[in-house]
Parts: C-alpha cells; structure tokens; sequence
C-alpha cells in the first residue's frame, strides 16, 4: 500500500513537473524560460527573495537607497520612545565625497542666555494678501500624502500624532476628509485634478473649495503645480485602492483609475497663477501658496520678479519640493532624472526671491528626503522657513521600507486600501510614535543648532556647513549648492 502512495505520488509530481516544463517551453515572455525550463522558476523566487535578503542579511548599514538601515533604525528607535543614542562611535562615513558636517563653536554667543537657548519660540506668520494670515508655532510639518494613496488608519495617525506635536498636516491631492480632522491644523493641497473640490469635468467648484475652508482645521491652501517624484507628470491612483468613500471624498467614479493631468487647465504663465491664487484667496478667505519643482531657474526668477514689481501680489508660500521626494507611484525616468535636488533647488529659490527683494514678503518650505535633524538642519540652513516630512513620518508609522506603494498590498497597512493589511495598524500607538518622532526630531535640530552656538535652528547659515568635496577638500556649503 505504501509502494502504490509513494509511486501515486511521484507519477503526480512528475506530471505536474511535465507540465510545467512544457508550458515554460511555448512561452513567449521570457527566453531564459523557454530555454531552461522549470529550472527558471528557481531563478525566479531567488529574484523575489533578493530584496529582502539583502535589506535584513547583506546590505551595509548605509548602503540602502531611500533610506539606509541607520536613519530607518533611529527613526524605529525615537518613535518607539527607546534609546536612539550610540556607542563606540558614528557608522557616518565621514571620509566620502559629499559627506556633510556641521561646525561647532567652542566660545558660543555670550549674549544669549540659557532661558533664550532653551525658551527660544518659534513663531512664522504667513498671509496678509488681503486674507487674515495664520501663525505656525513649529518649522516640521507632515508634508503631502494624500488618502487614497495611504490608508484612512495613516491618514488619522500622522494627523493626530502631528497635532500632539502641534505641527501642521498637508493633505496630498487626494481632498479633506474625516482622517484629516482629528487635531491637527491642515494645509489643503489643490492637485491638478482639483480633487474633492472639482466638477465633473476636472474643473475647479468654488462652493466645495469654500465648503472645505469653513473648517476651522484648514489654515491655508497650497496649489501644488508639480511634485519632486514626478515632475511634469500629475498622480495615479489605481482603481483598486479607490473605495466608494475614497471616491466620494475625492469626486471621481469607481472602477477607474484616478488620474490626475500633468498641469492647471487654469493658467499656463506666471500672470495666470497670481490671478488663480488670488482667486482661491477670495473664495477661502485664507492664505494661499504653491508647491513647485525647480528645473528651469527662469521659472522661480519670473515668480520673484513678479512679486517684486505687483506689491501684494503672488504666494503667501512656495514649497520647494526636490527630485528626489518620494510618491506612491511614479515612472522610474522621473523619479531618478527629473528635477532639481531639495538642497540645490532651496539655494536657487532663496537667491532668487532676495535678487526680487521678496524673501521677507513670502515663507518659504522644504520638501524631499528629509527625515533626521542633520537633513532639517541643512534645509534651514539654506534658507528653509519650515521643513515638510512625508516619508520619515511613514517610517515612524511602522513602513518597512518594503517599496510596495503602489500594488496596494502594504504589509504595515499604510499605503493600501485593503481591509485585512489595513487593520494591522492601530492608530493610537501609531499617533503616538508620529508625535515622538517629531518633537524629538525638532528638539535634536535645536541641540545640533545650539551647538554651533546659535539659539535657534531658524539661525543656522550655509557656512556653518562643510561638504567634502574631494578627498581632503571641505567646502561650505554656501559654496556648492548656491553655485551655477
């Protein structure tokens, strides 16, 4: 009997082997499938397993792209409330080309007492163009990440873990909903696809963009014109992460995918972007920014110039977003080869508002690949106001980096849709560790700040900055990113 299941056994798996070889043999997708059959599939798991073996196994600790395992790991510890000190010295590779160090000062300022050093508010008014302009307490907000694209779970953690903090929440493109309106104050991003304030026919509805500025929550409006992931190219979402109230929030249909145009159907010059942003301030009530890539360094210097020659007139803010800014899907093409770095493109803005005689007149945000207090304090140092952080907030949510955004089966349930992924994340802890990450992340920006002998990371400057720039060379930074 034992024969007759054992030879059962091997004649159904040698079928089954059969099969396999002799469907790998017609295929037409791959020749290496066709040439080695069954032998290919090996090869193929092998592939599958590779990211993860070399994330957990074989990578260096700073090897890995967009975030190696030593800010991963200090983001894990901090927001987690454990010991994110180390020993025995830094893994920083102080040695390498464009390594980055910051230079303290022995004899600080003696002016300053410690109440300034320690009490040192920060204050940043924005508005004024003929709205009742708002006052933001902290410089690091929860930089744009729509719902839809993350989950209704993340969308309420980051907004209640960021109020806790008292720092303020973009919405993304996706619209305002519920999720946004847990604690926080709200900066509502208008897309492209004008989505949640739109027509039917993409157009912008100005009854819904009032509806949406009666809530108290929303501090102002931000007309992104491009992101750092995509410029050039306007967001996706696929339809299986649209849900029926997704799609309400949203005012799109179902079983579609969202997709958003590559630029505003309502201006196509500088001229017509005041005239909409002066619109939107009309209908809110409330200041109004925009979100912008930089490539073509005359684009920047006709908004400055601009806003130098009609006084009162223009952004209340521009958010600069760098090339390297994350998304939940983007064309590799883009998101490698397009757009400006943050801290180039931060140079390139702050030189051309102060050239207009402007800088003072407009707040000007940092976005991309920020998520330490050495990544803040660079942008600050630049000439940021205030720094936007989308993916650091991701990582203390609970992302594993696993770079699953954009099929909708997130293992965290962060940036999906589906039910049995999303309920994994319990949205009290995770408000909690958002709001660790942030209030640690801004005191240790100061810490680093006082120690080159400031009060305020508001007070750094590009010269407190070296960049090695070749072996045995260090230069300020002011002289590398403000450069031609």
């Amino acid at each position: 009997m034992k024969n007759k299941v054992r030879v059962g056994a091997l004649a159904g798996a040698s079928a089954a082997i059969g099969a396999i070889a002799w469907r790998d043999r017609n295929s037409t997708d791959a020749p290496i499938r066709a040439k080695y059959p069954v032998a290919y599939w090996g090869r193929r798991v092998a592939t599958e397993l590779g990211p993860l073996l070399r994330q957990y196994w074989f990578s260096q600790d700073e090897d890995e792209r967009p975030y190696n395992r030593v800010t991963r790991d200090w983001i894990y510890a901090t927001a987690r409330g454990k010991r994110n000190t180390v020993g025995f010295g830094s893994t920083y590779r102080i040695d390498e080309v464009g390594a980055l160090v910051f230079t303290p000062r022995t004899f600080t300022n003696k002016a300053a007492t410690l109440e300034e050093v320690v009490g040192h508010g920060y204050r940043r008014v924005i508005g004024g163009r003929g709205t009742a302009p708002v006052v933001m307490e902290n410089w690091a907000y929860v930089s744009g990440m729509s719902y839809g694209a993350l989950s209704e779970r993340a969308i309420r953690a980051l907004n209640r873990g960021a109020g806790e903090a008292n720092c303020w929440h973009n919405t993304g493109e996706g619209g305002l909903s519920p999720a946004h309106l847990e604690g926080a104050g709200v900066i509502f991003q208008i897309g492209t696809a004008k989505y949640g304030i739109r027509n039917d026919d993409g157009s912008l509805n100005d009854d819904l963009l009032r509806a949406a500025a009666e809530h108290d929550e929303v501090r102002m409006f931000e007309v992104k014109l491009a992101q750092g992931a995509k410029p050039g190219k306007g967001g996706m979402l696929l339809k299986e992460k649209i849900t029926p109230e997704i799609a309400e929030i949203r005012k799109v249909p179902m079983g579609r995918d969202a997709l958003s145009p590559p630029r505003h159907s309502e201006f196509d010059d500088v001229a017509g972007l005041f005239d909409f942003l002066d619109h939107v301030r009309e209908v809110t009530g409330k200041p109004a920014g925009i979100k912008m890539v930089i490539g073509q360094y005359d684009e920047i210097e006709s908004i400055a110039d601009l806003m130098g020659r009609e006084a009162g007139r223009g952004p209340d803010f521009i958010t600069i977003d760098g090339g390297e800014g994350g998304t939940g899907a983007a064309p590799l093409v883009l998101a490698a080869h397009a757009g400006l770095p943050m801290r180039k493109a931060l140079a390139v803005a702050d030189r051309a508002l102060r050239q207009a005689g402007v800088r003072d007149d407009v707040t000007l945000f940092a976005s991309g690949r920020i998520a330490t207090p050495a990544d803040a304090a660079v942008a600050l140092a630049l000439g940021a106001d205030a720094v936007g952080i989308a993916r650091g907030n991701l990582l203390a949510l609970g992302c594993i980096q696993s770079l699953r955004c954009h099929t909708n089966s997130c293992p965290t349930g962060i940036a999906t849709q589906d039910r049995n992924l999303m309920k994994v994340l319990d949205v009290d802890a995770a408000a909690e560790r958002v709001t660790r990450y942030l209030t640690t992340l801004m005191s240790e920006t100061e810490l680093l700040s006082r120690s080159c002998g400031y009060t305020s990371p508001e007070q750094l400057q590009p010269s407190d900055v070296l960049m090695h720039v070749e072996p045995g060379r260090w230069v300020p930074l002011s002289g590398v990113v403000t450069s031609d």
